[in-house]
């Protein structure tokens, strides 16, 4: 299934399935990785003004925008996250796209858990791949990285389904178990794909 020998495998799931953690096994395994979290971060220090002018300037902390305070701030309120979305999508859409093109050929792989939702990107992917897992194990790596309870649930309930992201994707990934459990369902998965191109 590779277009000129280059293949786009997309991660899609919600907060703590572990989206991040299994695209680096792929990137292990010798894919290209592209975070689309990582980029998001870059992208708001190019919209820090009209962030600021909305939210105050108690969202910036040494003239960087504090993601914490913003994460806290926007899924309080929807009107908030869809401003941040208008203004922060388009920037990231167009970064994700160009590091994808930038990639000559063999595995690219997307961490993106608004995949289904950029129809722009979706298209580049060869292999949509949901990452599921139970809430408590969300809620618990959530919680490793610092997103509290009430964020974790507010992130939770503006993340698309998990079943309605199932019925659009080639592989599923439970990831209940351990770590060598994933790394395990990842290489079976990995290797399944490198038998398709």
């Amino acid at each position: 299934m590779a277009h000129n020998g280059k293949v786009v495998i997309g991660l899609a799931g919600n907060i703590g399935a572990g989206k991040t953690t299994a695209a680096k096994i792929f990137e292990e395994l010798g894919a290209h990785y592209i975070s689309a979290d990582e980029i998001g971060w870059q992208v708001l220090q190019k919209i820090k003004g009209p962030l600021s002018a909305r939210f105050g300037p108690r969202i910036v902390i040494n003239d960087e925008i504090d993601r914490e305070k913003l994460r806290a701030i926007v899924f309080q309120n929807k009107e908030d996250l869809n401003y941040l979305n208008k203004l922060s999508h388009p920037l990231l859409i167009e970064e994700i796209q160009r590091r994808i093109d930038a990639v000559e050929d063999g595995v690219v792989v997307i961490d993106a858990a608004l995949l289904f939702k950029w129809p722009e990107i979706l298209q580049q992917v060869d292999y949509p791949i949901l990452i599921k897992a139970e809430k408590n194990f969300k809620e618990e790596r959530a919680g490793k990285k610092g997103i509290s309870k009430e964020v974790f649930n507010k992130i939770l309930s503006v993340q698309e389904g998990e079943d309605l992201m199932s019925s659009q994707v080639k592989f599923v990934i439970e990831n209940n178990g351990t770590l060598d459990e994933l790394k395990k369902e990842c290489r079976k998965i990995y290797e399944e794909i490198e038998n398709d191109c």
